[in-house]
């Protein structure tokens, strides 16, 4: 019923800074992220964090400082009883215009093509319009959650679009998708 489940890393399951995660000092796992991501990891499906990480692009922290975070950021969610199969991140300045900065797809078509996958059947956790965008682009459907920068945003559209899934957390989006199912309900289809 389910392919994969792609998450965004800032803003779903660390706290989002104007400055940027530049240091492990700098991480701070947002409240339930780690018992989140040990129930997703019950799921028999590849858990993956899909990220824009411009902070590379503009010179602030360097790709080595960006990996050592994601390195901690996986033995967080080991000991704790979860799992990230893999990270997929985009390290150009958003002037680049890449492929691979969400809004675009390159990163979920990249996993896809890895992990041999079929994206209409997988699910993104984020807290952003980018996201959403993502998401939409090559048919995975889109959770998002109000512990970002966003969440405004979010919230606002929502009001217009009911397609939009918007929940409080990386708690109640876990709770949702497996009650879906748990229920037999196509989880990559929009409530």
């Amino acid at each position: 019923m389910i392919d994969a489940i792609f998450l965004d890393r800032d803003g779903t399951i660390n706290a989002e800074r104007s400055d940027y995660v530049k240091s492990n000092r700098e991480f701070v796992l947002l409240p339930g992220a780690l018992e989140a991501l040990g129930r997703l990891a019950t799921l028999t499906v590849p858990i993956i964090i899909v990220t824009n990480q411009s902070a590379i692009g503009r010179g602030i922290v360097s790709r080595i400082e960006i990996d050592a975070i994601h390195d901690t950021m996986r033995s967080l969610v080991r000991a704790a009883g979860g799992r990230i199969d893999a990270v997929y991140l985009c390290p150009h300045h958003p002037e680049a215009r890449c492929i691979c900065r969400k809004p675009k797809p390159g990163l979920l078509l990249a996993a896809a093509a890895d992990y041999q996958i079929d994206l209409t059947r997988c699910v993104l956790i984020g807290d952003s319009v980018t996201d959403l965008e993502a998401a939409r682009a090559v048919g995975c459907q889109p959770l998002m959650v109000r512990t970002g920068r966003q969440a405004q945003a979010l919230a606002r559209l929502a009001e217009v679009d009911e397609t939009v899934v918007l929940v409080d957390d990386l708690t109640e989006a876990v709770d949702l998708l497996c009650a879906r199912l748990t229920a037999g309900v196509n989880v990559c289809e929009a409530k």
